[in-house]
């Protein structure tokens, strides 16, 4: 009863109100304008212009934002943050010569097996030639550059990002000096191990009587010793890469390539402590086969 009470004095205001009141009321409200059928298609032309406003608004927003994200990857990386990557990447510079000293130190071992062998046989170990390095190199593009990731080059960077890509490439540049090294002394392990494979008759071969040395090779009087040819010695490096979130994108990729280079650094030590037990097995195959009689039939396998 109360609201229709409410209606009813509504109802009433309206018919004691003047005939100018009602026709600037009813002007106010054009959509009514014109009829029922007029009112409701003004009503949806109305609603259908707020739809594409909104949309409109929608669309400029997903631009601006578009922008936003596309300026952030065109931006340099901050002066701090220049500053910091320096910080982090200057110590890592040790341990990769660390790991270049342990390979000049496996190669010190694997060449006075060599040598005791040349010395044996009369004939120099062959570990270098042109085809062998061929395949190296091959191996050794899937194997070094594969380690680091390249996703720009420094030219397209600005300057503050390029600057520390120089940095990494500069490092990398000396991890793949590393990996080369790597290669070379195992490729004379390999020499090794294939000159006493391929003579399964002892050092001077199937027929004794008629071997001829093309060489003469001292003996080598003395082995060499390092704290790194000590097996009980790990040469596994365990660095672990600091980890930080970064806005820009530039510093996003330039602390993923930072983060590989640690890795490619720990997997080096990782390889040179497996070489070192290689060149250890090898030159107790080369002890082996030195002590043979030739002219029977002794062969090693040593490259399985």
């Amino acid at each position: 009863m109360q609201l229709l009470g409410v209606s009813l004095a509504a109802l009433a205001a309206l018919v004691s109100a003047s005939p100018e009141v009602l026709e600037s009321a009813l002007v106010g409200d054009d959509q009514c304008d014109g009829g029922e059928e007029s009112c409701v298609l003004n009503a949806l032309q109305l609603k259908g212009q707020k739809s594409s406003a909104q949309e409109m608004l929608e669309a400029a927003d997903e631009e601006e934002q578009e922008e936003e994200e596309e300026s952030a990857w065109l931006k340099d990386i901050s002066t701090k943050t220049k500053n910091h990557f320096k910080h982090i990447l200057a110590p890592l510079q040790k341990p990769i010569v660390a790991n270049y000293q342990y390979l000049t130190e496996l190669e010190k071992f694997v060449n006075y097996t060599m040598e005791k062998v040349e010395n044996a046989t009369g004939h120099v170990v062959i570990w270098n030639r042109k085809s062998l390095l061929q395949e190296d190199e091959e191996e050794e593009v899937e194997t070094t550059w594969g380690r680091r990731r390249r996703s720009f080059s420094g030219k397209d960077l600005p300057p503050r990002a390029r600057y520390i890509n120089k940095i990494l490439i500069y490092l990398d540049k000396e991890m793949e000096a590393v990996w080369n090294y790597n290669t070379i002394v195992d490729r004379k392990r390999w020499g090794v191990g294939n000159t006493i494979t391929s003579s399964p008759y002892g050092p001077h071969g199937e027929h004794p009587e008629r071997w001829r040395a093309n060489g003469s090779f001292p003996f080598p009087l003395k082995a060499p010793t390092s704290p790194v040819l000590n097996v009980s010695n790990s040469l596994v490096m365990h660095l672990k890469p600091e980890k930080r979130e970064y806005d820009n994108k530039y510093a996003q990729q330039l602390a993923a390539d930072y983060a590989s280079l640690i890795a490619n650094i720990n997997d080096a030590s990782k390889k040179g402590q497996e070489l070192r037990a290689r060149l250890y097995k090898m030159d107790a195959y080369a002890d082996k086969f030195i002590k043979l009689p030739s002219g029977v039939w002794n062969k090693i396998d040593a490259n399985r």
